[in-house]
């Protein structure tokens, strides 16, 4: 009794877990689980917790460095006519030097800012890149469940029609040529369904390596769903944007600051040097031969560099052309995040449009598909126009599946190229979503409905 109580409870602890395992999940949770998982972040943050040490490291070379020893000396005289004499000698020293002028050393300290603030940087970086992979990971799983959905659909559809033919043709009311032309259809069909099974099963091997577990099901797009807006209505405003804040353009602005400083350190070799150093030595006496000796020394130094061969000059050429170059680099990633964000400006504007358009046409065609098959039920459409308008109602589906995803994510790169795609931006997203029931089977995508109105997403700040 006892045994069967701890197994039962053991079943009870087991299930619970893998409850816990396989669960529903909407976007915010997917993209939450993804940052924890990623080791990309995982590296960054660490690269940052190294980039926070620089500003000690410089400051270090700044102030006084005191380094003590001790020793202890073997010493042997040999004297002619005398005998000769050994003895121990023990001694230790204290030693301070205080750089008062090293320009080169000042230069490092004010780049180790520099250096912290990229570390910052790119852990913000990575997050972000972290975030954008969830959600393109999330909704390319969607994306393939409803066009599984679709293309069960258009096979039923299709197997519907060929048994209605078959038996058609045996009451010789349906030719060969029907009959085949329909097969082919089946045949594509069932082609279209067997690719939308393995592009899900891709998705969801995709989607659990970049969060680490599987999910029951997730949350889905509303049906019929209203596409957001972004505030400003203006391209320009937000290449503009993209230029000032892309985490590209930021990094290199950074790296031009420390090239900038480069130079500055290079040349200051032609500067010279102070340093103020001071050392204490007492020494014990020598085996009788004299007194203890204590020396102390303080000593402002000064060195003056006069030729070095043209190392210096070359240094100083070397770090204007690498300046140079990432002045260059910083122009091309300007221009490219502008571009980018018109890109995707263009593609979230069109793409909401296009929603609109496929919804109405995908309404339309459905109507129009259901019309020709009941003309062919009464003898007023054949078989040929029935396959038709099947190919382009469901045709139509596909359109508009791809398109409700492709304007979702336009939108999320369009914030990512201004460097506003933060877990607020994401819940915004994840308030279009309709929860999934934990263990519930994905659900298909409905016959579109045209929405009547469309709402806008509150102003971002950047």
């Amino acid at each position: 009794m006892n045994r069967r109580m701890v197994l039962v409870a053991l079943a009870i602890v087991v299930g619970a877990q893998c409850a816990q395992c396989v669960r529903a999940a909407d976007l915010l949770t997917v993209v939450e689980q993804t940052t924890d998982h990623d080791a990309e972040l995982a590296a960054a943050r660490a690269g940052t917790r190294a980039a926070h040490q620089a500003i000690p490291k410089a400051r270090a070379q700044l102030l006084p460095r005191v380094e003590g020893g001790w020793g202890r000396a073997y010493n042997r005289i040999a004297t002619e006519d005398f005998p000769t004499t050994t003895y121990w000698q023990n001694g230790w020293t204290v030693s301070l030097t205080q750089p008062v002028f090293d320009w080169s050393r000042w230069t490092t300290y004010r780049q180790a800012d520099f250096i912290e603030a990229r570390g910052a940087t790119e852990v913000a970086q990575a997050q972000q890149a972290s975030i954008l992979k969830a959600a393109r990971a999330y909704f390319d799983e969607l994306a393939a469940e409803d066009e599984l959905a679709r293309a069960n659909d258009y096979a039923a559809a299709l197997d519907t029609h060929l048994t209605q033919l078959r038996r058609r043709q045996l009451a010789g009311e349906a030719t060969v040529i029907d009959l085949r032309e329909a097969e082919s259809g089946v045949l594509q069909a069932h082609l279209q369904r067997q690719d939308a099974d393995n592009a899900l099963q891709l998705s969801r091997l995709a989607l659990e390596q970049a969060t680490g577990q599987p999910f029951a099901a997730l949350s889905r797009l509303a049906d019929p769903v209203t596409m957001p807006r972004v505030e400003p209505d203006d391209i320009d405003a937000w290449a503009n944007q993209a230029q000032a804040h892309d985490y590209q353009v930021q990094l290199k602005q950074i790296d031009w600051r420390i090239a900038k400083l480069e130079v500055e350190k290079a040349r200051s070799a032609h500067l010279p040097t102070v340093n103020i150093t001071a050392s204490h030595t007492p020494a014990g006496a020598g085996s009788g031969y004299a007194r203890p000796t204590t020396t102390t020394t303080a000593m402002l130094s000064v060195s003056i560099p006069f030729f070095e061969g043209g190392e210096t000059e070359a240094r100083v050429d070397e770090t204007v052309a690498l300046e140079d170059k990432v002045q260059d680099e910083l122009t091309s990633v300007i221009r490219q995040a502008g571009a980018s964000a018109r890109e995707n400006w263009t593609r979230l504007r069109s793409g909401a449009a296009r929603v609109d358009a496929l919804a109405r046409l995908a309404q339309s065609s459905s109507a129009a598909f259901a019309a020709t098959q009941v003309g062919y039920k009464v003898g007023s459409r054949d078989s040929t126009d029935v396959l038709r308008a099947a190919d382009t109602f469901y045709a139509n589906r596909r359109d508009l599946i791809r398109a409700r995803y492709e304007t979702i994510m336009a939108l999320l790169q369009l914030k990512a190229a201004t460097a506003a795609l933060t877990f607020d931006e994401v819940a915004s997203v994840n308030a279009l979503l309709i929860p999934a029931a934990s263990g519930a089977p994905p659900q298909p995508l409905r016959a579109p409905q045209v929405a009547p109105a469309r709402a806008e997403f509150p102003a971002s700040s950047h």
